[in-house]
């Protein structure tokens, strides 16, 4: 009897001190979900390459494949080159696409102003249409990630953006840190969040998101179709998805190589539009002479 009695006490100390150290430690990845801004954006730093070897990297110069896919509300696939060139905050996303309208997308910021290419009768593809009225992107250097100069994590005391980080989010399977980026000068209803490996602390995904209102402007103004603001159809959505693969060492950095675009409108009036790029860099060069024409729609 005083041998089971024992047992008994012996087994429920176990279960109490196991209740309690499962009580006193944090669930599993709170260390991750309660990370502070500036250790994720060290570490993303460190993922990049040594203080050194990014202060170095003063310009660069990528080149390889393009290629663009429709998707909606035609389809249809076009090969290309790709050209992705930066010098401080200045950068150029070029994708040179072989068709017999010579389609392009140019996407450039000299410094000072945002300018996108434009197909025939003076008109931009939906790409360039939206980059150019939202500036943001490219003058806050967030297209392409950290395959250009530009990145903004690389000079925050420059750009002062408000960033939160939400925690981890799972996002097509993968857990990935989520920070939320909102630049210093107002852009809008843009709404920027960007998402790093949790392993290694690379950027790997951005997405870029705005609802426009029928009959509402820029930053909720009402447009003169529709004086009152009011919103007697339906809205139209704008998403933009980047992601970022085979990252590669050149010059003591880790940058990535493959790059892919997704670009979506949904609404009924425009109609529904989806398209595809990618980009396959095969050169890397850093510290070159570098045109000023560069930064300049060809």
């Amino acid at each position: 009897m005083a041998r089971r009695t024992a047992r008994i006490y012996h087994a429920s100390f176990c279960l109490l001190g196991a209740l309690l150290i499962a009580f006193l430690l944090p669930p599993s990845g709170t260390p991750e979900q309660k990370m502070k801004v500036e250790e994720l954006v060290a570490r993303h730093l460190s993922s990049i390459g040594t203080p050194e070897a990014r202060a170095t990297a003063k310009n660069r110069a990528g080149s390889g494949i393009a290629q663009v896919t429709f998707r909606m509300p035609k389809t249809g696939q076009l090969p290309g080159r790709s050209d992705v060139i930066s010098d401080g905050r200045m950068m150029r996303i070029a994708m040179m696409f072989s068709s017999q309208d010579n389609q392009s997308e140019q996407l450039v910021f000299n410094g000072k102003a945002v300018d996108t290419s434009q197909l025939s009768l003076r008109l931009r593809s939906p790409l360039s249409a939206f980059v150019f009225d939202h500036v943001a992107l490219l003058q806050e250097g967030l297209m392409c990630g950290t395959m250009t100069t530009a990145w903004p994590l690389l000079d925050l005391a420059g750009r002062q953006p408000k960033l939160v980080y939400t925690g981890l989010k799972k996002l097509e399977g993968r857990q990935l840190h989520e920070l939320t980026y909102r630049p210093k000068k107002d852009a809008g209803d843009l709404q920027i969040a960007l998402y790093f490996d949790p392993e290694t602390f690379r950027h790997v995904y951005s997405h870029y998101r705005l609802v426009e209102r029928v009959g509402v402007g820029e930053y909720g103004r009402p447009t003169q179709a529709n004086p009152a603001g009011a919103n007697p159809g339906t809205d139209t959505f704008y998403r933009i998805e980047e992601w970022f693969d085979d990252f590669k060492m050149v010059d003591s950095l880790t940058l990535p190589h493959a790059y892919k675009l997704r670009f979506t409108r949904e609404g009924s009036d425009p109609p529904t539009y989806i398209c595809e790029y990618s980009i396959s860099l095969t050169q890397v060069l850093h510290n070159q002479a570098v045109d000023p024409k560069a930064f300049v729609i060809q």
